[in-house]
């Protein structure tokens, strides 16, 4: 209807225009009119050369006057009575002509004239209606065809989700090969939810299966079918299988499926969740409508399972749910590599560490984790890739930008070395830990400083040492501050933070209390992403024993790590010392400082001269790599 009334618009303008530019012409270009006394009096006195009739309408032309220069003249008048007016004017010498009156005639062609040209633009608009409707219809125009020009993936552009592959691979081989299973009366699944956090790779897992199978791709999203007027999604939903139904073999793909299949749950509605209500019916209904010789998949994903209406989850509709979870270490190296072919690599690049740096990232994250390491080297004017370039993308994307306009004040900074230092000599000190990675007190986003560790390998349990000792390393840091200032600082929020949950989770979600018994205190009321904990009604006795036991850990680690700290105060200094001047340091440094500190203890009675002139825990041992560092 948009584009007829555009046309008609259009038209009546141009008719408006025509018509104004006629009347402005025949305003310039009309002969001057006189009334019918004054023509009287010119026929009396004047010389008349010439009268045209036209009805009642007579054009009178004069003739010049002699010896004078002015021409003739010429003019309309209208006269009461033709024929007696020609009777009179036959002894005048006056020429007399005579034209047929057409104007009713013309007024007639142009009225049926307009019409018709009225009735071909409408005809014509609704015409080129049809034609775009059906150019544009929905689902046609989210029909990607494997032979169209858009770039096809495969199970090669995908990793780091073994089982996910494996379970798709039949819906390939149906799809490719659909006797096989036909023939021993065996019925493929007619939908499979991909169900994942954002960004595991579950649109690319969709299109990977298309281009594998070679069949056409139809590429949705819930919202596309939610619409303020009620009955369009329904519509859209109908004329989606109708399309399928045509190009069958296919894939139909609802990313988002969220948006349209929520639960159904609840009284009366809107006319918004009326309009999303009969979506999800009409979704319902169609895919029950087609039978499993159709050869038409439905997949969709979503990373709220938890909301989708139950009819939607049955079998026959979705029969395969299908979890996408972050990749493991080794999916992690291979989606890497895959990433990482598009990128000019240094030789010495190590994958395997790079793997390590990123634990819980998803595919989308480590996509994103290439492409800041290669911006990164590009801004440092860099040929290729290297090590550091992945370390300061990871931090970038981690903890933020570098915060090279903060200004601390030099008390500040020992506070922060100190805090650092005292985080890094625990996690050193106690066994069954993450290895240390980095030290910094570069402020990053929030963070301050941060004392990284990297797990060798995905924890997938975790034992009671592991956590207790954990915590030790959270404290570590503000034991630290206070030995070095017998102080505290609010640069412990986050650690205190971070290991009551960690004491919290012991006592109450994994039964780690000797004095409570393994028992549970705190359920997980969360949904498929979100993660919201909630303790369990209780007596105040049993309410104050587990705030008792949580506090005993903590204290207790606090105190371990004041003890540690305090027997190795000659590392917390020097450590401490560097880190300052340095700002950051690496595994490799660390242990060269630890290795010259011990060395400095063992010597620590001899009265041998020491030739170290940069740091007391660095005296008598070879140190290139710290001195390159300071320098």
């Amino acid at each position: 209807m948009a584009i007829l009334a555009r046309n008609l618009f259009i038209f009546f303008l141009f008719t408006i225009f025509s018509g104004g530019c006629y009347i402005l012409w025949t305003l310039e270009h009309r002969l001057p009119e006189r009334n019918y006394s004054e023509f009287r009096y010119c026929l009396t006195h004047h010389d008349i050369s010439e009268m045209t009739f036209t009805g009642n309408r007579v054009v009178v032309s004069h003739r010049a006057a002699e010896n004078s220069s002015n021409p003739g003249f010429t003019y309309v008048t209208t006269v009461p009575n033709p024929e007696e007016l020609i009777t009179e004017l036959k002894d005048k010498n006056i020429r007399i002509i005579f034209n047929q009156d057409r104007s009713a005639f013309i007024l007639q062609s142009l009225t049926l004239l307009y019409g018709a040209i009225l009735v071909l633009v409408i005809v014509l608009s609704l015409s080129k209606m049809r034609k775009d409707e059906e150019k544009s219809r929905f689902a046609t125009d989210k029909l990607i065809l494997p032979n169209d020009g858009h770039k096809i993936v495969t199970f090669k552009d995908v990793a780091g989700i073994p089982e996910a592959m494996e379970e798709l691979r039949e819906i390939v081989l149906f799809l490719v090969n659909p006797d096989q299973f036909n023939q021993v009366g065996a019925t493929i699944p007619k939908g499979v939810l991909l169900q994942g956090p954002p960004g595991t790779g579950k649109t690319l897992l969709a299109r990977a299966i298309a281009g594998e199978a070679g069949v056409p791709f139809y590429s949705f999203s819930g919202s596309d079918f939610v619409e303020m007027f009620v009955g369009v999604g329904a519509s859209r939903v109908r004329d989606l299988f109708k399309e399928a139904k045509k190009n069958a073999p296919c894939i139909v793909f609802i990313d988002e499926i969220d948006a349209v299949g929520g639960s159904r749950s609840g009284g009366g509605s809107a006319s918004g969740s009326d309009e999303r209500s009969q979506t999800l019916n009409a979704l319902l209904v169609e895919m029950d409508g087609f039978s499993s010789t159709d050869n038409i998949i439905v997949l969709a994903a979503t990373n709220r399972p938890d909301i989708l209406d139950p009819a939607l989850r049955r079998p026959g509709r979705f029969d395969r749910q299908i979890n996408i979870l972050p990749p493991d270490m080794n999916g992690r190296k291979k989606i890497l590599q895959i990433y990482t072919s598009k990128i000019e690599l240094a030789s010495e690049l190590d994958m395997h560490e790079i793997a390590q740096m990123c634990p819980g990232f998803t595919g989308a994250d480590i996509a994103n984790l290439v492409n800041e390491a290669a911006l990164m080297a590009a801004r440092g004017g860099k040929k290729t890739v290297d090590q550091t370039d992945f370390e300061l993308a990871r931090d970038r994307i981690l903890m933020g930008v570098e915060r090279k306009g903060l200004v601390m004040t030099e008390k500040e900074r020992n506070i922060l070395a100190y805090h650092e230092a005292g985080h890094a000599i625990i996690a050193k000190s106690l066994p069954e830990t993450d290895p240390l990675h980095k030290i910094t007190i570069i402020p990053r986003g929030r963070a301050l400083g941060q004392t990284q560790q990297l797990a060798l390998f995905d924890r997938h349990a975790y034992s009671y040492t592991y956590l207790k000792n954990k915590i030790t390393i959270l404290m570590g840091g503000r034991a630290a501050e206070e030995i070095a200032f017998n102080q505290r600082s609010t640069g412990a929020q986050g650690d205190i933070l971070q290991a009551t949950e960690i004491a919290t989770n012991m006592i109450c979600k994994w039964g780690m209390s000797e004095h409570l018994g393994p028992q549970a205190f705190m359920f997980d009321n969360s949904g498929f992403l979100d993660s919201a904990s909630q303790r369990l009604s209780m007596a105040d006795e049993t309410a104050k024993a587990i705030d008792q036991e949580i506090k005993a850990i903590l204290a207790s680690s606090y105190e371990e790590a004041k003890t540690i700290l305090n027997q190795k105060i000659d590392l917390l200094k020097n450590l401490t010392e560097i880190l300052i001047q340095v700002e950051t340091l690496d595994n490799e440094e660390f242990e060269i400082i630890l290795n010259c500190s011990n060395k400095m203890k063992a010597e620590a009675s001899s009265s041998e001269e020491l030739d170290c002139d940069i740091c007391p825990a660095c005296q008598g041992c070879s140190n290139s790599k710290i001195r390159e560092s300071i320098s």
